[in-house]
């Protein structure tokens, strides 16, 4: 596994690790974890991929050289990290908040991506169960009381802020796309739903019984899905 930092344009020092061989994945994770989320897929996925994960700005060992955090920000940043690292186009994972930022990176640069793959993506902050409501309302609640945490404060932000996206501009996506969510996931189901029916090139998997993170508490399942979607075996 090789491992390093990309310093961006304006200083932002943004974590990432790369193994295997094959076809470029990206691995994005979601909101406040980093790279090592996908710590149980990565054995199975680099003996087909070559993966690629990050930190995002003001996430695990990246820092932030602005005083903001905000989605179109952090595609930004995606972007220039395949111009320093030579990458002409990837297939992207993207887990949470990750899949929200694969949404925006395919509309704002669809030719640096070939196949998309969304593990419950969620475009509207309404999208989103009741209990996850509190808990993301309570995150920002509590960050803005402690001022020295900016970082923090910043992070648990985004869980509050809509994608400014569209029906059409779903609709504009002309890549293969794979929506994967559990039944009992953070994220409803009609939210989903409605995400896929907006793309037309895609195919949602609906995992019964499984939570918020099924590439975490069913990896054998997950790592299934994603080979086969990338294989074109389903």
């Amino acid at each position: 596994m090789k491992k390093g930092i990309i310093k961006l344009n304006d200083g932002t020092d943004i974590f990432y690790k790369e193994l295997g061989s094959g076809k470029n994945l990206f691995l994005l994770h979601g909101n406040g974890g980093d790279s090592t989320y996908f710590e149980y897929n990565i054995g199975t996925l680099s003996r087909k991929f070559h993966l690629y994960m990050i930190d995002f700005r003001d996430h695990g060992r990246s820092d932030n050289a602005r005083d903001k955090l905000t989605f179109d920000l952090m595609a930004s940043d995606l972007k220039e990290i395949f111009e320093k690292l030579s990458i002409k186009s990837a297939n992207i994972l993207g887990f949470s908040d990750g899949a929200n930022l694969a949404l925006l990176f395919t509309i704002r640069y669809p030719d640096l991506v070939d196949k998309l793959i969304l593990n419950a993506p969620n475009i509207r902050f309404s999208g989103t169960r009741l209990i996850s409501k509190i808990i993301s309302i309570g995150e920002n609640i509590f960050w803005n009381i402690l001022p020295f945490f900016k970082r923090n404060k910043r992070v648990a932000a985004l869980l509050l802020k809509d994608l400014k996206l569209s029906k059409n501009d779903l609709a504009d996506i002309d890549r293969v796309v794979l929506i994967i969510v559990g039944s009992f996931d953070l994220i409803r189901l009609d939210h989903v739903k409605n995400i896929s029916e907006s793309i037309d090139n895609s195919r949602l998997v609906i995992v019964k019984k499984a939570g918020h993170k099924l590439a975490r508490t069913n990896p054998d399942l997950f790592n299934k899905l994603v080979v086969d979607f990338m294989e074109g075996n389903n």
